[in-house]
């Protein structure tokens, strides 16, 4: 029976024959009202909840609650889902933190970043993987050939190498004030986990489109050439014209890779989309995200102005460790009223097949 109706029937009964309650009457009747009182309040609770959740469009993970907490714990650590450069401003009520503490604020004006492309490529991803140095196994071609009718037939056995991936540490932190933790009003939690998976996200992707040369601690970008000799910057095909263009997509589908995609730089898009097919056709080279009808993604991550990539990016794989991790630090900035979040995340990634890319440019580089 509900407790509404537990506590009518003590006071009815009392009512019916016409006296006061008895203590155990009163008694029973105090702890059903108590019990009420509590449920109403979680009720409300979860439904305070909900239209939080409904308003600020995704749910709290615990985060600000953590950095609450750290004002009486020594360190902590968090881990929220991956998929950094950091800004190095403290983010404080008096500043950034000014709109946040107003009640109506509607959102939060978050800093911009390229628009991630490795997604939209098709790149192959191995997520949470466990600790250690992983093997990805890559088949070569099987061979086949005519034989005669009772002839022998030949070995036919593919040759296999593999791929090794090797956590490397992408890491660097953010400062926030203890007031705007004390003021948060509307989600300061969503706005700084979106911004650190976003931070993350744009410099793994501006480091594997990038010219480095790799080492120990990051990945190769994809410009570097490791197999010249001596090793160096890719020389990149010409492609300053739509018949040079063509003929360096014959080279990668001569290899038999048909998932194919354009990467490009913001300047390559410029000059593709004022290309003209021919001087007797004014269609474009680059129409409606297209070139030539093949999907062309456009980021300013591509780490060489003017140039582009053509293959299939199913053969760039990319690899984390574990999730992002969040360490609580509440001493570092003590006296700026600060407390930082050191991020760090663990990422590989590298090239399964190079023939699988052609690299070029729409213009001189210098």
């Amino acid at each position: 029976m509900e407790l509404r109706s537990l506590m009518s029937a003590i006071a009815d009964k009392a009512k019916a024959e016409k006296r006061s309650l008895t203590k155990e009457e009163a008694e029973q009747y105090e702890q059903y009202r108590n019990e009420h009182n509590a449920n109403m309040m979680e009720i409300q609770d979860i439904v305070s909840t909900e239209q939080y959740r409904k308003a600020h469009g995704a749910e709290r993970s615990g985060l600000m609650q953590l950095l609450r907490d750290a004002r009486t714990k020594e360190g902590h650590m968090v881990e929220i889902p991956a998929c950094s450069e950091m800004l190095r401003t403290a983010i404080s009520a008096g500043s950034e933190g000014t709109d946040v503490i107003e009640t109506e604020f509607k959102g939060l004006l978050e800093p911009l970043y390229a628009q991630s492309a490795l997604a939209k490529l098709g790149v192959r991803f191995y997520p949470g993987l466990p600790q250690g140095n992983i093997h990805v196994p890559i088949m070569g071609k099987g061979t086949v050939g005519w034989a005669t009718e009772m002839g022998n037939s030949s070995d036919g056995a593919q040759t296999f190498t593999s791929v090794e991936l090797t956590p490397k540490r992408l890491t660097a932190y953010v400062d926030i004030s203890k007031q705007l933790l004390n003021q948060d009003t509307i989600g300061v939690e969503e706005a700084v986990r979106r911004d650190i998976v976003k931070a993350i996200s744009d410099k793994l992707e501006a480091t594997i489109f990038g010219k480095a040369a790799g080492s120990a601690t990051q990945p190769k970008g994809m410009f570097w050439d490791a197999s010249a000799s001596p090793a160096a910057v890719r020389t990149l095909d010409d492609g300053t014209d739509f018949a040079k263009v063509c003929g360096i997509e014959a080279g990668v589908e001569a290899a038999n890779y048909t998932n194919v995609k354009y990467l490009l730089s913001p300047n390559a898009k410029a000059d593709l989309r004022a290309m003209a097919k021919s001087t007797k056709n004014t269609q474009l080279v680059y129409e409606g995200g297209e070139i030539d009808g093949t999907p062309a993604i456009t980021t300013s991550n591509v780490g060489i102005n003017g140039a582009y990539i053509y293959g299939d990016f199913s053969n760039l794989l990319v690899a984390s460790w574990g999730n992002i991790e969040i360490t609580v630090d509440e001493y570092t900035q003590a006296t700026k009223g600060c407390v930082r979040l050191v991020v760090n995340a663990y990422f590989d990634a590298k090239v399964a097949r190079e023939d699988a890319f052609a690299y070029a440019r729409t213009r001189t580089i210098s």
